[in-house]
């Protein structure tokens, strides 16, 4: 079992997701969070977009974990994107597959946003992981490929 398997579902998952600019990817990221969880779409995109200012999310090899925490929110919420064409990002490599974080603004909340971070950063830093999800024909092989990923044991020690 991991912890993002909860978070898996075909609302949260989009597939070739066409944007130009990284402003517009968390757009995106900010849009299904309201459509999957409700979260309203600016507090989504103000979250994701100050914690960018602080440094760039990108792990390299093509994946971001754009994150953020909000005020109000009672339990972190994640949504998948995989972009149809890599996009450029500055001098990074091109990101093609995003996770994308929202948890509560609370100290309860910290110890879930880090646990869901470092098990999205382990996933998203395997090489056949990450090409399923490149691989992947639609948001049901997504989702169950992420229901059956088994993190390592010692992970959350």
């Amino acid at each position: 079992m991991n912890l993002l398997s909860e978070h898996f579902t075909l609302e949260t998952v989009r597939l070739d997701v066409d944007v130009s600019s990284r402003k517009r990817l968390f757009e995106e990221c900010a849009l299904l969070f309201e459509s999957a969880y409700g979260i309203p779409h600016d507090e989504a995109f103000e979250a994701i977009f100050e914690r960018e200012k602080l440094g760039s999310t990108n792990l390299g090899e093509g994946c971001g974990i754009p994150h953020g925490r909000i005020d109000g929110l009672a339990a972190p919420a994640v949504v998948f994107i995989r972009l149809k064409t890599p996009l450029a990002c500055d001098s990074e490599e091109p990101l093609r597959l995003i996770i994308s974080i929202l948890a509560p603004n609370v100290e309860t909340g910290a110890k879930a946003h880090l646990a869901l971070l470092r098990e999205t950063a382990v996933l998203l830093q395997d090489a056949s992981c990450r090409r399923a999800l490149s691989e992947a024909p639609d948001a049901e092989t997504v989702c169950r490929f992420i229901h059956g990923w088994e993190p390592p044991a010692d992970l959350h020690d």
